[in-house]
């Protein structure tokens, strides 16, 4: 009965996306709620099949033309292709493939992507719709400063 989820009457579900930890193990669904070619909201689903999350893309749902065209913000093509400036191949690194993540808690979700020198992860790349930050490869946030 909520106004501002009105227009989720004639939406669809489009495909879930896998969310993994930083450490590439699956840990939940995001699951877009679609409308006209966008996806306008979103749905989390644990992988015990509880649904911890709800949202929306949309301050008003007058306003749906301001949505996303994909659940993820950006896919994993435009992921890869944003962060092939930043790898430094003359020095031996690679880009590993984007894995869609969620760094720290549930719902701070980027692409992460593994640069690569001599075998082994040197770099975490994370990419987002806002921008791209980095880390050493293994280091995990430190949540109490989040």
């Amino acid at each position: 009965m909520d106004p501002l989820f009105a227009p989720w009457q004639t939406a669809s579900l489009g495909e879930p996306v896998l969310v993994s930890n930083e450490r590439k193990q699956p840990s939940y669904w995001l699951v877009p709620v679609e409308m006209g070619g966008r996806s306008i909201g979103y749905i989390r689903i644990l992988g015990t099949g509880q649904v911890s999350a709800v949202g929306v893309y949309y301050k008003d749902p007058a306003h749906l033309d301001a949505a996303p065209a994909t659940v993820t913000g950006i896919d994993s093509v435009e992921a890869a292709r944003q962060v092939a400036t930043r790898i430094d191949p003359l020095q031996g690194e690679t880009a590993g493939p984007p894995v869609y993540v969620h760094d720290g808690p549930p719902g701070r979700e980027a692409w992460l992507v593994e640069v690569i020198k001599d075998g082994r992860p040197v770099r975490w790349l994370f990419v987002t719709p806002g921008g791209i930050y980095e880390r050493p490869a293994g280091k995990t946030l430190d949540e109490g400063f989040e």
